[in-house]
Order: C-alpha cells, then sequence, then structure tokens
C-alpha cells in the first residue's frame, strides 16, 4: 500500500510540519514503507490533490482489476483538512483516509476513543481501515448567481452558537499560549455576551416539522465538536443515521447551567435539558434558514442558504490505529 502524508502547514500553528513530519519520516523509514508527503500550499489544495492522484490511480485499480485498497491518505491538520481529504477521495476505489490531529479541533478521531493513539504514526501506518458513513448536502451559497453546490461532510455540521465560536476561534488562536480547547472556550465567553439566536425551518424525511428560533442546531456523523464537546453523544459513524439536536434560544442562565453537560456529552440523559432541546436521528433533512446563515462544516465556517443533507451509508474506508476501538 502507497501511505500518502497531505500536511497542512497552517495548522495547529504550525503543528503539523513542526511536531509530526520529524515522526512521519521516521516512522515511515523505520517500517520501510513506500510513503510521499505533500505540503499543502492554500485552501481548497488538499481536495485537489487528493482528487487528482485518485484519478491516476483508479485507471491503475480498473487495469490490475484490484479490489484491495491501494492507497491511504494521512490527514495532518485539522478537521477541515480532513474534510478536503474526504472531499478528493469519496466516490474512488481502493482508497481509504486517515487523520494525524495537528488541528485546532481535532474533533472526529474523538469519536474513535484513544485520542494519543492518532498521534502515533507507527500505530497509524500499522491501523486497519473500517466503513463509515458521509453526510451529502446540497446548499445555495452566499453569493445569489452561484447555483447550489453538492459537497460531503465527515464529521458535524453546526448552526448557531457552536459555528458562532468556530467562527471567533480563527483569530483568538493566534493569541500566544492559547491551545484549541482554550481557544473555544474563550469563544464560547465571547458569543455568550451577545447570545444570537437563529431562525430555522428542519424538515425531516418523514415530513415532521420543527420550526423557530434556536442558540444552536447540530446535524451530524460524529459525536465531538469545538475541541471536544460531545454535542451529538449517541452519535455512530457507520449506522447509517444522521443525529440532530435543536435548542431552543434560551437565558443566558440557563445556557450556562447546561454548558458543562453539553461539553461532557450528559445532556440527552438530563429531563429537565430536554424540556428545551430536541433530539432526532433520521437519513435526511432540509434546512430553511431565514434569509442566509453561517454554519459549520467540520470546522470551517461558511454562509448558506436552503441546504439538503442526506447521509451516505459505508461511504468511506476510514483508517484506525493499531489499538483503537
Amino acid at each position: 500500500m502507497k501511505h500518502i502524508f497531505i500536511m497542512n502547514p497552517a495548522a495547529g500553528k504550525g503543528k503539523a510540519g513542526e511536531v509530526f513530519l520529524p515522526r512521519i519520516i521516521e516512522a515511515s523509514k523505520k517500517l520501510e514503507i513506500d510513503y510521499e508527503i505533500h505540503r499543502t500550499i492554500a485552501p481548497g489544495d488538499a481536495e485537489h490533490f487528493v482528487r487528482t492522484r485518485c484519478e491516476t490511480l483508479a485507471k491503475e485499480i480498473r487495469e490490475e482489476e484490484s479490489k484491495k485498497e491501494i492507497v491511504r491518505f494521512y490527514a495532518c491538520g485539522g478537521d477541515g483538512t480532513l474534510n478536503e481529504v474526504a472531499n478528493g477521495a469519496y466516490g474512488y476505489p481502493g482508497v481509504e483516509i486517515a487523520m494525524i490531529p495537528a488541528g485546532t479541533g481535532n474533533d472526529f478521531p474523538r469519536s474513535f476513543g484513544d485520542g494519543p493513539l492518532f498521534e502515533d504514526i507507527e500505530a497509524q501506518i500499522r491501523g486497519t481501515s473500517r466503513s463509515i458513513d458521509l453526510i451529502r448536502y446540497v446548499t445555495t451559497s452566499d453569493e445569489e448567481d452561484n447555483p447550489p453546490f453538492v459537497r460531503y461532510g465527515i464529521n458535524m455540521f453546526n448552526i448557531g452558537l457552536d459555528c458562532n465560536v468556530a467562527d471567533r476561534v480563527g483569530t483568538i488562536k493566534q493569541y500566544p499560549f492559547v491551545n484549541g480547547s482554550l481557544a473555544y472556550i474563550i469563544g464560547i465567553a465571547i458569543v455568550l455576551g451577545k447570545k444570537e439566536g437563529v431562525k430555522l425551518q428542519l424538515c425531516l424525511e418523514d415530513g415532521e416539522l420543527y420550526e423557530g428560533d434556536y442558540i444552536l442546531a447540530a446535524i451530524g456523523n460524529g459525536c465531538y465538536c469545538g475541541g471536544g464537546f460531545k454535542a451529538l453523544p449517541r452519535a455512530i459513524t457507520n449506522d447509517s443515521l444522521m443525529d440532530v439536536i435543536i435548542v431552543d434560544n434560551l437565558t443566558r442562565r440557563t445556557l450556562l447551567s447546561i454548558i458543562g453537560k453539553y461539553r461532557k456529552g450528559t445532556h440527552l440523559d438530563d429531563p429537565s435539558v430536554m424540556n428545551f432541546l430536541t433530539y432526532k436521528q433520521c437519513k435526511s433533512l432540509k434546512m430553511i434558514p431565514n434569509g442566509k446563515v453561517k454554519m459549520c462544516t467540520d470546522g470551517e465556517v461558511s454562509t448558506v442558504g436552503e441546504t439538503v443533507f442526506e447521509i451516505l451509508p459505508n461511504a468511506m474506508k476510514f483508517s484506525v490505529p493499531q489499538g483503537c476501538y
């Protein structure tokens, strides 16, 4: 198998290059694998590089009539880098992806248990892949003349409070001595000061409709967002279902009282919280905001209009490190 490491030099204040690059080279030489390192140069470069390589490899697979995975792309960066790699690799045979967490949030690997193993390069190389779901979304952009576009999410979509926090984290994490988790905590403090709600309609595939003014909404395949907040604690990455929560636009006092539970992932087990929180699982849904709304997709913020989400069962092979459940 070919191992290709996609290094995002902008991730985690340069952590991908400074910390992981020497480890990758050392482990790759020790295990005598066929490997390659690609350093991204701009947003979108990881996706373009992976798609281009997959096009070439797809021809080789067709010629050999092989059904085995022949290449593994490692996203060495944050959840945004992983999202690019997944979008570039989706639909191609013989391909699996992995993540070496070098970004700010690093949330998707948290759904697989032992976080430190994802930083162990030898364990990563010896890892095995499993099928996971993706979420396809079709949305209108913030530019009126652009037609709807199709992309894929691997972890979670956040609207409202979580998205507003993520929108500020990019600036906050540039401060000295501010790591990923602390950046999100500072962001929450800033956002709570404004407490901006969002007006949404959510229509599930069975016709069930939710409409109102909400403090946040989350739609996901994985459990975590915001650098370790367990927003969707019952989400499973290969159950062919999206998990969805929407939370009413609460007072600051009430919101502050549940933030700890939201971080730990115990909010769905608390009857008092469920008085103003709705939790659903579904295969598809339509989100209709009141105009345009900011949406955070796997840690990256954009402005969207009406958006349709659909689960794609077993759409991708994701490699987890040796020793990870």
